[in-house]
């Protein structure tokens, strides 16, 4: 019998990926025993609106990132596509690439609520295809809330569908990116080669 691998995937902007990424990954890999954690910087987003580094930038910060865990990877296959990256699109690719697997994608509190209200292509479908590990942000702690009265039937359909990991990240891109154009010390938050890449490149000032 072929042993189904487990595969979580973590996508992002990585603008720039910081050591949350890698608490998520860690997180995630013993909580649901995977198997392998696969990085996939976005190429251009679908609905982020914060200015993003060059592509090429973000992809080789994540390589930085993961280092030599050899449960960890970076797929460029986003950032390779040149166009706007739809998940349902990446979950299909992964899904035929790695046969006999089961995939996990990771995402924040914040990304399930844009999906219950149906802002993915796909909508819920998406939920169908992989399976959705949800981290609760400690700044986002009551987002699914806020849901309109229109979309409770999605938010019911969705929450059975999902798992959910509460852990606090306190640290976010937002706020490093503020951090590295006021000057400020953001040692702790990024891993040091990550950190010197930025400032060789002078990228976020």
């Amino acid at each position: 019998m072929v042993k189904i691998k487990k595969i979580g995937v973590l996508g992002g902007a990585f603008n720039p990926p910081h050591r949350g990424h890698l608490i998520l990954a860690k997180t995630a890999l013993k909580k649901l025993r995977l198997d392998k954690i696969i990085f996939i910087p976005y190429g251009i987003p679908a609905l982020k609106k914060f200015v993003l580094v060059p592509a090429k930038e973000r992809l080789k910060m994540a390589s930085l990132l993961v280092g030599k865990n050899p449960k960890f990877e970076v797929s460029d296959y986003e950032v390779k596509k040149k166009k706007i990256s739809y998940t349902i699109d990446t979950v299909g690719y992964l899904k035929k690439k790695y046969t006999n697997s089961k995939i996990y994608w990771i995402i924040g509190e914040d990304s399930l609520r844009e999906i219950i209200e149906e802002k993915w292509r796909g909508g819920l479908r998406v939920l169908d295809l992989a399976k959705f590990i949800v981290f609760s942000r400690p700044n986002q702690k009551f987002t699914l809330k806020k849901i309109k009265r229109k979309f409770t039937k999605n938010k019911k359909l969705a929450l059975k569908k999902v798992i959910f990991v509460r852990k606090k990240v306190p640290i976010s891109a937002t706020n490093i990116r503020k951090k590295l154009k006021k000057g400020q010390n953001i040692e702790k938050l990024l891993p040091k080669k990550v950190l010197e890449y930025i400032k060789v490149k002078k990228l976020y000032v």
